[in-house]
């Protein structure tokens, strides 16, 4: 007997998107491209701590459990998390 298959929802709460900062935003953006804490760090300008603490700060606002669950949500929901005019600056310290 075939099951019918159904695409599996992406994790998060996409509503709570608008509660994001700035900063929260451009650290969900790098990790749906799968850069590492330092990685991000080095981008933006800030300690891995710092990025460890945007990043469980906003893991709660889009309630995701995991880094996994963020990323993917990142790619899902990427065009709700930019500004439209593709403005969100990213530093290059």
């Amino acid at each position: 007997m075939a099951y019918p298959t159904s695409p599996r929802p992406t994790p998060g709460d996409p509503s709570r998107i608008p509660h994001l900062t700035p900063r929260e935003r451009q650290v969900l953006i790098l990790i749906g491209k799968a850069a590492s804490n330092r990685e991000i760090g080095q981008q933006l300008g800030i300690t891995e701590r710092t990025v460890k603490a945007h990043l469980a700060n906003l893991m709660t606002k889009i309630e995701v459990a995991t880094r996994i669950e963020a990323a993917i949500f990142a790619y899902a929901h990427h065009h709700d998390i930019s500004p439209p005019d593709g403005s969100l600056p990213v530093d290059r310290s």
